[in-house]
């Protein structure tokens, strides 16, 4: 009395490339098909075997769901069968998330790529980046930061910096976090004073892999965190004007000829147009629009237990508009409405931060210069 299953499952795939499972039992009695992870339960259902055979289809929506609800970018799944009382063991297989169709080689991409669709990126002196990538199980890749740096004004020179990663026993998903501070600390190990340097780019080598931020003086007004398609964070910053829209619902009541309002429901809506993006930027803003999970960045004040994007308030995107024009010299804009998850209005993000930059906290100085 047994459960075969037809087709084969890789070790290691994206999760989009699950296939329905095909599946033939001994007799026709019924069959409990599960997949479990990590001791949970992500998938139980009980099949009726029709000529001796069960198809179950869409097992790849169920287990992004699974992973999306517990911020998993990669997971572990060992596939089960109950029949007449016996339980097989069918597969066991490792998920890697991602939601668009892949129809390349997962380990070829896993090995030379980050989980990320961009090639390139630009960022501010202020932000946080996030570089995530596939790490197999008792791998020595070590992170290496090529920083194009002008120190003293001079010519543009490359400083490096090797940090070693810790390995480990399982394959992981392993962050590398990039901040304005840290190229200069890559700068400053050569021995150079921290306040003549002028970093213009860096670049992040793990293996194959190479990822290059280029750094631009100007700070974008407005910073969000998603979880892109591979259920990873990443930064996205974007110029653009915001235009706030209240609104308020209530009902009005009248007592001995006094009106009062009563059952009051604020709502506050953002709409965002952002300046001109590039074709890459327009392309990869999409997975903005498509993400489960969207933050408002908040102003970082603390550096000494890195930066979390899960204490960060939870927006939703609740309308855009982004058409890309992939002519030569044309440059595309997005427009969003968004709204905070939470429905009680937010404090400006200046009355929030710790280091209080805001001119009512400067010392007065009667004295006339």
């Amino acid at each position: 009395m047994s459960v075969t299953l037809n087709n084969q499952l890789e070790e290691l795939m994206f999760s989009s490339q699950i296939p329905d499972l095909d599946l033939t039992t001994s007799d026709d009695n019924e069959a409990v098909v599960s997949i479990v992870s990590g001791g949970a339960t992500v998938f139980s259902a009980t099949h009726i075997p029709y000529q001796r055979n069960i198809i179950v289809h869409d097992i790849r929506s169920v287990v992004e769901y699974y992973m999306r609800q517990g911020s998993h970018a990669l997971r572990s799944f060992t596939l089960r069968a109950k029949h007449n009382g016996s339980i097989q063991t069918l597969a066991t297989f490792q998920a890697v998330y991602l939601e668009q169709h892949f129809t390349g080689d997962t380990d070829e991409f896993l090995r030379n790529n980050f989980l990320t669709t961009m090639e390139g990126k630009l960022t501010s002196p202020g932000a946080t980046e996030f570089l995530y990538y596939h790490k197999p199980a008792f791998s020595k890749e070590s992170v290496r930061l090529r920083v194009v740096a002008s120190v003293y004004d001079e010519e543009p020179r490359v400083f490096q910096q090797i940090v070693q990663q810790a390995q480990s026993t399982i394959d992981t998903v392993a962050r590398v976090e990039i901040t304005h501070n840290k190229m200069l600390d890559a700068v400053e190990a050569n021995g150079w004073v921290r306040e003549h340097i002028k970093v213009l780019a860096c670049s992040v080598q793990v293996g194959a892999r190479a990822f290059t931020y280029y750094v631009q003086e100007a700070e974008p007004n407005l910073t969000l965190y998603f979880r892109n398609a591979f259920n990873c964070f990443e930064c996205c910053e974007l110029f653009a004007v915001t235009t706030h829209k209240p609104k308020v619902e209530r009902q009005m009541a009248v007592t001995n000829r006094i009106s009062t309002f009563y059952n009051q429901q604020n709502e506050k809506q953002y709409q965002v147009e952002t300046s001109g993006l590039t074709m890459e930027q327009a392309r990869w803003i999409e997975q903005l629009f498509y993400s489960h999970d969207v933050r408002m960045a908040t102003k970082r004040t603390d550096f000494s237990q890195g930066y979390n994007p899960l204490g960060m308030p939870i927006i939703l995107i609740t309308d855009c508009d982004c058409d890309i024009n992939d002519a030569d010299g044309e440059l595309n804009t997005v427009k969003f409405t968004y709204q905070y998850q939470d429905r009680r209005t937010y404090l400006p993000t200046d009355y929030l931060s710790v280091d209080h930059d805001r001119i009512f906290t400067e010392q007065f100085d009667p004295s006339f210069q």
